[in-house]
């Protein structure tokens, strides 16, 4: 058979076949007579067909598409643009595929034509002229895509990378394209663009870093990239990101971009090999250059090209380039200091900020201001702040250095923009303030020569009314007077504040000269000064007011100069250092002088002037002499009384007469009145010298006469009448606490404001009007709504009536108290029109002591009793409860005394004399008896709300010292009877509000009172079983009563409410059978009617619904049990005594169950329970009920067995970890139950057997593998560690207690791997290390005395070693923070054999959290932007460090050679960081204690070890120390025995 013959044949043809229909497809896609739509089909399916052999076949369709692509656009082949689009997908698709990726990563080599490369770059270029349409929009998009593909690649990206003019032309491109759509107001949802640029930026920083070129790469980016990324930058920051945005886009890709520039920018512009260049550049003519250096010609003026490309306007828009240079110029002056500010290099570094600074366009400081000024200061101002803040925080500027090697160099420059900023001066932008604030900080001098201007413009006549503005502007007078305080200038400063505030001005305009803020500075300014300067500064002021008051007469100017002068004197008197008996004579004596001054030569002739004629018109001038005078009237006379309280060398200049003066404190004849037609300031100033004369007559010692007594009531009165009529509709109105502020609108605020600081001065000598009337206005501003929060930092009336009611001295002050809760109740009543109640008026006048003084008080008490009412016990079938009235209230109604009774709960109304308490409870008796709900669901669930709340305060009034009032007045039998029944009553109107969510928490209320009644009835023992028989007898014939009744339901559950409430009580009372035998049969028989009566209603309720599942239900269950349980116990005592005389040994059975009638009603309910309770987490108080109930049958043995497995032991434990695990459990839940859970938990423990604890606590420990979180099970290791820490609460003993720390080591270690793996685990890490630590302080704690192994602490140690206290957020800092601070604590209290060995690892532990407070703690700018104060979380960690330190330092033996090494780590890190004051507080007065363990050789040892800056740190830590700390420790040591 030849060849030609068979399968060979056949084999070879169709192979022959096939290389022909191949190779026809590759001369088709070369061949110009194919249709391009053929070739675009043929290439397709050459790339996807497996069955295709051309040689290289991917490289040929790749080379085949570029080359169509590359022919396209040099105009060779002509084609629509369907064929263009369908070549551009397909390249994008070849350069996507999976196929060719991993044909790549085999190591097949597949080139790309770098002309695609170009082609691509100008696709990009014609769509940044203008947006692309949606026609072209998508190839735009394909593009793009193809471009993503060649980047992501390595093999394909060396198109670009090995043409770095291509590459810095794709990114000058991708750069304007992604401008273009930021200028644009449609929203950015795809974020292709975005991640294209940032590929290609990762390419070009590679490469970047790689060219041995610097000079070229600082040329290209200068040519083509500065401006693009420049204004790229600038249009992502200033972008108004909306939610149309892309997320991704506006959270991340927008700061990566922003990041990815300021790389590339450092990296080419400031790289390290141009610091030569810069140099030559700008220290050519300095002499600091030791030696030119021989440089290339490439780079010869760095600075300038930059700059130059800066400036001009090329691709910026008009509107745009100022905003753009503003906002570029101190990202690269940083972006140069982060490069070059080393060193020796800081003269560059200026010279590079003035370049900057004359790039921003400033104009320059001349008189006439005649410079030409920039259209908008505000974005040359926030970069002038920037630089000068670089500046500043760079140390750039040094003044010795400036003035000895440079001549003064920086300071002319500094000097010129400070006269700059004063020429043309900007308050309303707060870049202004703060450029000059960083100005005085660099150096005071350079404000120096025109700080009259400063004070002027930036003080006095400026017109804030921004409260950012009003930050800024503080800052800057708060730097002002700190400076000058520290140089002990201040009174420089306050020389030209006078001589500005003299000058003539629009005085009119003027703001008060110190604000909230600035006068908190000014204190703390005043107490660092010299006593000394602070008289100079008192001094300065009275000559200016003795040169203005002689002209004062007539001129309103003169008068309101006047005016600020005495407001500004009046903050100085009274924030500055006192004087003492260790101020030198020289200084009291001139205080002295300046006293008698005071009053002689100001104020005297002040208020004379204004008692002339002349002044008795009430004109403007006037009014301000008045108040000028009357402010520095009360000013002299609060110095006068300070100076004599606490120098007794003070001698006042009014000698004798000034102690006669008394309530009238020194003032004219004609000013002891009140004047006619006064301002606001001078009655403000009236009060106040009443007040301080009410003072000066209380302090004299000796008792008071008669007519003192009356002229104090007189002085009360007075002043509380001067306002009475200003703050009965001033509650809108808000004060800063300025005096200056004072005016007719703010008057009632400062007035008011004056009552609440001196109350309990003028409270007991206030007449009763005038207390009436503070208790109404109080009682009035309560019922307002909430203050807006926008105004918390200012005064209000309605505010300061909400402190005073939380105040716990508002009980104290019995007059007060009284009237609020007379208008209060007085309101509620309002709301009960129609009834047949009536305030007893006489009660109302003066609270008492329960007693009455009058035969009228007496009838008064006795129609108030009518209304409680004194009935029989009534008889089955009786209408007793038809007989009590019903009133309805509107919803507007309801809110309204919800809003009273809130306002009476936060009275305190336990504190209550016994008038009032007796008022009060009859008044909330009457409102449980007439208020009844509509049949509306909205108004039904406000009823039941209000009554809920009357439950609530009569069960405070039921826990208050004057209950007995009440049971002296009626029987208690017929309180409770009384305010039961008209719940019963309203069964029908009650039965809306059943399902509402208000409804458990009112039958909890209800439950609350009877529980806290039944208990006074019992601890009073005044006809105890009386009452309560007489109290069944009453629920027991509601029961009867309600047999026909079809709102059943609700009397059921009231019912179930008050029986278990009642027998609960009843089952706690001790007995003494010897002495109270026929009380305790009576008790025993009132039991045994409780138990038929409850067993009747919960079987009634249980029939009704066929289960038993609500959480009242189970409260019954649980208090049947108990009582059944009790009564089981005491039958048992009597058989005991029976026998015991009968001489009968008894021996009690096992016959639990059988003694319990009950037993099925119990089980069955536990079965519910255990059903329940791992579905009802959030509801507490249910799953309090329940975990109540099983506690209570768990412990009856019988019932719960430790074998069965539906109601038993281990069913119970299953419940209490299903419980647990549950996913909706939180930490705070858990908690809220501890108690009841570690009961429970140790119930089940002591009636398991030890084979079953073993089992529960090995179950226990396996969920704490880490494989739990491995697998994904979380909330297991939760519950399992919850677990742990129950049980380690729990006071076991002998074999259970062995058992469960025999597996502690186990569990220990598990802790640990815990702790390592949940710092890798981002969702559960932190829940999950917080309890593990949490559970190992309760381990260390709970093994005092147990974990004797030292290996146990060791390895406590390393699972806090391995917690990381870094990169989280603050509040999981702080719980992290506290668990090991815990942990530490235990260690340091439980473990004192083993700790002494581990004392190093302890201080290792220790320094972490030491240096994580500083880290966390560091000083923040405070000023306009950003945070103000530090977080009160660091503060605690501050405070347990401190605490820790305190514990250590008792430790002493342990600690001493440790101690030095702590404060060697603390000082080392002290130099790095800048504390905030109040955490550098706690964290010095901790290393004071550890500094008291520090020996002195050891001191020498640190001062010799630390480095010079360290040293010098330390050398401060311990003068503090030896000042403050070491003195007062020897102190209380000299007396200790």
């Amino acid at each position: 058979m030849s060849w030609t013959e068979g399968p060979v044949s056949v084999l070879y043809i169709s192979m022959t076949i096939m290389a022909t229909i191949y190779s026809g497809i590759h001369l088709k896609l070369k061949s110009t007579k194919t249709p391009w739509e053929d070739k675009l089909k043929l290439a397709r399916f050459a790339w996807i067909s497996h069955q295709c052999f051309l040689p290289n076949k991917e490289q040929i369709l790749m080379d085949w598409v570029c080359r169509a692509l590359s022919g396209y656009y040099s105009k060779k082949p002509q084609f629509g643009d369907d064929i263009l689009e369908g070549l551009w997908t397909y390249l994008d698709d070849i350069l996507h595929s999976k196929k060719l990726q991993k044909l790549i990563e085999k190591g097949k080599i597949i080139t790309l034509h770098a002309t695609i490369a170009q082609i691509i770059n100008d696709r990009i270029r014609e769509h940044c002229s203008n947006m692309p349409s949606n026609a072209t929009l998508s190839n735009l998009m394909t593009v793009l895509n193809c471009c993503h593909g060649i980047l992501t690649s390595p093999a394909f990206a060396i198109i670009y990378s090995s043409k770095w003019e291509l590459l810095v032309d794709l990114l000058c491109m991708l750069s304007l394209l992604l401008c273009c759509r930021l200028k644009s107001t449609e929203a950015l949802r795809c974020k292709q663009l975005f991640e294209v640029l940032l590929l290609a930026f990762d390419l070009y920083l590679v490469a970047q870093r790689q060219q041995r070129s610097r000079g070229r790469v600082f040329l290209q980016i200068c040519s083509h990239l500065l401006q693009p990324f420049l204004l790229l930058r600038h249009l992502l920051s200033s972008r108004c990101w909306t939610s149309e945005d892309d997320v991704a886009v506006r959270q991340h890709l927008s700061k990566e971009v922003a990041h990815k520039i300021q790389a590339a920018l450092q990296g080419g512009l400031f790289h390290a090999d141009h610091l030569n260049f810069y140099r030559e550049e700008l220290l050519q003519d300095n002499g600091s250059q030791e030696k030119k250096v021989n440089l290339p010609k490439d780079l010869v003026a760095p600075i300038e090209t930059m700059l130059s490309k800066l400036t001009n306007a090329g691709l910026f828009s008009p509107d745009l380039h100022s905003a753009v240079v503003a906002g570029s110029v101190p990202l690269l002056y940083r972006l140069s200091l982060e490069s070059y500010c080393r060193e020796g290099n800081h003269l560059l570094g200026f010279h590079i900020f003035a370049r900057f600074f004359d790039t921003l366009g400033f104009p320059e400081p001349t008189g006439v201001r005649s410079g030409q000024e920039p259209a908008d200061w505000n974005p040359g101002l926030i970069a002038l702040d920037q630089l000068l803040s670089l500046t500043l925080g760079s140390n750039i500027y040094n003044v010795a250095v400036d003035k000895i090697r440079c001549g003064g160099l920086q300071f002319t420059l500094y000097s010129r923009v400070a006269e700059t900023l004063l020429s043309y001066p900007r308050q309303e932008i707060p870049a202004w303030f703060r450029c000059l604030r960083t100005l005085i900080l660099l150096n005071h001098l350079i404000v120096e020569p025109n700080l009259d201007d400063l004070v002027s413009l930036a003080w006095l006549d400026a017109d804030v009314s921004d409260p950012r503005v009003g930050r800024a502007q503080e800052s800057l007078l708060c730097t002002l007077l700190e400076t000058y305080t520290k140089l002990r200038q201040l009174p420089r400063l306050f020389q030209e504040v006078l001589a500005i505030i003299a000058r003539p001005a629009a005085d009119e305009l003027r703001r008060p000269v110190l604000s909230a803020g600035l006068t908190e500075k000014l204190h703390a300014c005043l107490l660092e000064l010299p006593a000394g300067q602070a008289l100079d500064i008192w001094d300065l002021m009275l000559k200016s007011l003795e040169v203005l008051i002689p002209d004062l007469s007539g001129d309103s100017d003169l008068a309101l100069k006047a005016l600020a002068v005495s407001t500004l004197l009046n903050a100085v008197l009274l924030n500055m250092k006192s004087l003492d008996d260790k101020t030198p004579v020289p200084v009291l004596k001139r205080a002295q002088l300046l006293m008698d001054k005071m009053t002689r030569a100001v104020v005297t002739p002040l208020l004379r002037t204004v008692s002339e004629p002349s002044g008795k018109d009430r004109s403007p001038w006037a009014l301000r002499a008045e108040s000028s005078g009357l402010l520095l009237h009360s000013t002299w006379v609060q110095l006068d009384h300070m100076l004599k309280l606490n120098c007794s060398k003070y001698v006042s200049p009014g000698g004798a007469e000034a102690g006669e003066q008394g309530l009238h404190c020194g003032l004219p004849l004609e000013w002891r009145g009140v004047p006619g037609q006064s301002s606001a300031l001078s009655c403000h100033f009236l009060q106040l010298l009443a007040i301080q004369g009410m003072k000066s007559v209380m302090m004299q010692p000796g008792s008071r006469t008669e007519a003192e007594e009356a002229s104090l009531r007189s002085a009360a009165a007075r002043v509380v009448r001067l306002g009475e009529d200003a703050v009965k509709n001033a509650s809108a109105w808000a004060w800063d606490g300025e005096l200056g502020t004072i005016n007719d609108e703010t008057y009632a605020v400062a007035h008011w404001h004056l009552l609440m600081s001196n109350l309990a001065l003028l409270l007991p000598h206030l007449p009763e009007p005038e207390v009436s009337h503070l208790a109404d206005v109080v009682t009035a501003n309560l019922l307002l709504p909430e203050p807006d929060r926008g105004s918390e930092d200012c005064l209000s009336i309605p505010a300061m009536c909400r402190s005073l009611l939380r105040s716990s001295l508002l009980p104290e002050m019995q007059p007060l108290h009284h009237g609020v809760l007379l208008h209060l109740m007085e309101e509620v009543s309002s709301l009960l029109p129609g009834t047949r109640f009536n305030l007893p008026a006489c009660l109302l006048k003066q609270p008492g002591d329960g007693g009455d003084t009058s035969q009228e008080a007496g009838s008064q008490q006795s129609s108030a009793l009518d209304s409680l009412g004194s009935h029989p016990s009534p008889t089955p079938g009786s209408s007793l409860l038809k007989e009590t009235p019903n009133h309805t209230l509107s919803e507007h109604q309801l809110d309204h005394l919800l809003q009273l009774l809130d306002l009476l709960g936060a009275l305190r109304l336990d504190s209550l004399s016994g008038a009032d308490h007796f008022h009060c409870f009859v008044l909330l008796v009457s409102l449980v008896m007439t208020l009844k709900p509509k049949l509306e669901k909205a108004n039904a669930t406000k009823c039941l709300q209000a009554l809920s709340r009357t439950y609530v305060l009569l069960t405070v009034l039921q826990t208050g010292t004057s209950r007995n009032v009440v049971f002296k007045r009626a029987h208690s039998g017929d309180i409770l009877e009384k305010v039961m029944s008209p719940l019963f009553a309203a069964s029908s109107q009650l039965a809306s509000c059943a399902e509402c969510p208000v409804w458990p928490e009112f039958l909890d209320a209800v439950q609350r009172f009877l529980t806290v009644s039944a208990q006074a009835v019992i601890e009073r023992k005044q006809s105890m079983c009386l009452n309560l028989e007489q109290f069944v007898a009453f629920l027991s014939s509601t029961w009867l009563s309600s047999a026909k009744n079809k709102w059943r339901l609700v009397t059921e559950q009231l019912l179930i409410t008050a029986l278990s409430a009642l027998s609960r009580v009843i089952v706690k009372v001790p007995l003494q059978p010897d002495k109270t035998r026929h009380t305790g049969n009576t008790l025993h028989s009132l039991l045994i009617q409780l138990v038929g009566l409850l067993v009747e209603v919960l079987q009634s309720h249980s029939d009704r619904d066929g289960r038993l599942e609500q959480n009242l239900t189970v409260l019954g269950v649980t208090a049947l049990l108990e009582t059944e349980l009790c009564l089981r116990e005491v039958e048992e005592e009597e058989e005991d005594v029976v026998h015991k005389e009968a001489g009968v040994i008894h021996e009690r059975g096992n016959q639990d169950t059988q003694s319990l009638k009950h037993a099925d009603l119990y089980q069955r309910t536990c079965l519910q329970v255990l059903h329940r309770l791992p579905s009802s987490p959030d509801d507490p108080e249910s799953v309090q009920t329940q975990l109540e109930f099983l506690r209570i049958y768990g412990s009856t043995s019988g019932l719960c067995s430790d074998c069965d497995n539906e109601t038993g032991i281990p069913s119970v434990l299953s419940a209490v970890k299903a419980l647990l695990t549950a996913p909706q459990v939180t930490q705070q839940f858990i908690q809220s139950l501890e108690a009841q859970l570690v009961e429970l938990l140790h119930c089940v423990a002591e009636r398991c057997t030890e084979q079953q604890f073993y089992l529960i606590v090995k179950s226990i420990a396996q969920g704490l593998e880490v494989n739990n979180l491995w697998n994904g099970q979380h909330q297991e290791v939760v519950s399992s560690l919850n677990l742990t820490t129950l049980f380690l609460k729990c006071p076991l003993s002998g074999d259970v207690e062995k058992t469960l720390w025999f597996i502690v080591p186990q569990i220990i270690m598990a802790l640990m791997v815990l702790c390592k793996e949940a710092a890798l685990d981002q969702p559960w890490g932190f829940k999950v290390t917080v309890l593990s630590l949490e559970t190992l302080a309760v381990l260390v704690r709970q093994g005092e005395g147990i974990l004797s192994n030292p290996h146990h602490v060791a390895v406590a140690f390393d699972v806090l070693l391995c917690v990381p206290l870094d990169h989280l957020r603050l509040d999981e800092y702080g719980s992290i923070f506290r668990a090991i601070q815990e942990v530490l604590f235990a260690i340091l209290q439980s473990q004192p054999k083993i700790l002494f060995n581990a004392a190093p690892t302890f201080f290792q532990c220790f320094n972490r959290l030491v240096l994580s407070v500083m880290h966390k703690g560091r000083q923040k700018c405070v000023g306009d932007k950003g945070v103000t104060e530090v977080s009160e979380v660091v503060l605690e960690c501050a405070y347990l460090v401190e605490r820790m330190c305190t514990q250590i330092a008792s430790k002493e033996e342990k600690f001493a050679m440790f101690s030095s090494f702590a404060v060697a780590e603390y000082v080392t890190e002290l130099q790095k960081v800048t504390l905030d004051p109040d955490v550098k507080r706690h964290l010095t007065l901790g290393m004071y204690h550890l500094l008291d363990l520090v020996t002195e050789s050891d001191l020498r040892f640190l001062s010799a070890s630390l480095q010079p800056g360290m040293r010098e740190v330390f050398k401060e830590l311990y003068n503090g120390y030896t000042h403050y700390h070491k003195s007062k420790k020897q102190g209380e040591e000299k007396y200790t025995a």
